[in-house]
């Protein structure tokens, strides 16, 4: 990481070496920080997408195997065995 050679206060640049050693270590540990928290949000971000993509594929998945069971009727729910007899069913003698 390139060290950071001014710095920007109230709209004024100000070369950081004029400034004490306690000052630059500062400004070198907030710069060394925000890249740190840069790379950290580019991995979250990947992390969405991918989480974001998954989710696609198993919606994709989900409704595609509903669909396959609606269409096949072998797996269709039997009747309960109680239910009602059709009305043309011959009645028992």
């Amino acid at each position: 990481m390139e060290q950071q050679k001014t710095i920007n206060l109230d709209g004024q640049n100000h070369d950081i070496e004029q400034f004490s050693a306690g000052v630059q270590q500062a400004v070198f540990i907030y710069h060394k920080f925000t890249a740190q928290l840069q790379e950290q949000q580019l991995e979250v971000m990947k992390t969405q997408a991918a989480l974001q993509q998954i989710g696609q594929q198993i919606s994709d998945a989900v409704k595609k195997e509903l669909a396959e069971k609606e269409s096949d009727p072998k797996d269709q729910p039997a009747p309960p065995a109680d239910a009602a007899a059709p009305a043309d069913a011959a009645a028992p003698a």
